[in-house]
């Protein structure tokens, strides 16, 4: 008799260390226009593990039996040998998704390891493994490139905080907001979704012209820091 115990690894910018398959990436761009996508899974480990993947609409504690979203995704379930691969393949459905802007989806990845054969008919208790990373969708009807620049990014005080415009059709993934030449931070990791904006409180009021390091996450995972002024 075993106990399985499921571990949550949700994937901002690294990988996960504890885990034997990794995926070739933190973020997945799926790209209307390409048809499909594929997920590379590698196993790093000598033994071979089950994978079960699926993929939510954001609801942390979704299951494959309870996503609803507009994608297929197989296989389901696969079976990846020890320092082997193997690919998952992503379809969009004829589900409706917006078509002026990209949408954020979760593909959740369970590792469940080989149990080891000394073990067999012991009290147990194993341990599975989910890894969950952002699946942005973007439909074939933007043109415009994903980017920051300070028309379609904005920073403008609010009494004694300040608001952060995402005025485009991408979403903006924030690391941190810093005051420039200053170690004063302002906002730590947020997703501020396309068209949209996030508030953040403060104590003290701040004065238009002040300049912050907006430090933000590109598609290839990387790290970029822009100056903003605040308006």
């Amino acid at each position: 008799m075993f106990k399985l115990l499921i571990l949550g690894c949700f994937v901002l910018g690294s990988a996960c260390a504890q885990a034997n398959i990794i995926l070739n990436g933190t973020r997945i761009i799926y790209h209307e226009s390409k048809g499909f996508k594929t997920v590379q899974l590698t196993s790093t480990g000598a033994d071979a593990s089950l994978v079960q993947a699926w993929i939510d609409d954001g609801d942390v504690n979704s299951t494959p039996e309870t996503a609803q979203v507009p994608f297929l995704l197989s296989p389901p379930i696969v079976k990846v040998l020890g320092h082997g691969g193997q690919q998952l393949r992503i379809e969009k459905t004829d589900q409706p998704v917006a078509g002026d802007r990209e949408s954020v989806f979760y593909l959740n990845v369970l590792e469940i390891p080989a149990f080891p054969e000394h073990l067999q008919g012991q009290n147990t208790l194993q341990l599975a493994l989910r890894t969950r990373v952002k699946l942005f969708f973007r439909p074939s009807a933007l043109k415009s490139l994903p980017g920051f620049s300070n028309e379609n990014i904005r920073i403008m005080a609010r009494g004694t905080g300040v608001s952060v415009f995402n005025d485009n059709a991408y979403h903006l993934t924030i690391v941190r907001i810093a005051e420039k030449n200053s170690s004063v931070e302002i906002a730590g990791s947020n997703m501020i979704a396309p068209y949209s904006s996030l508030d953040i409180p403060g104590n003290t009021k701040l004065e238009p012209g002040t300049q912050y390091i907006l430090t933000y996450v590109d598609d290839l995972g990387a790290y970029r820091d822009e100056v903003v002024t605040l308006r």
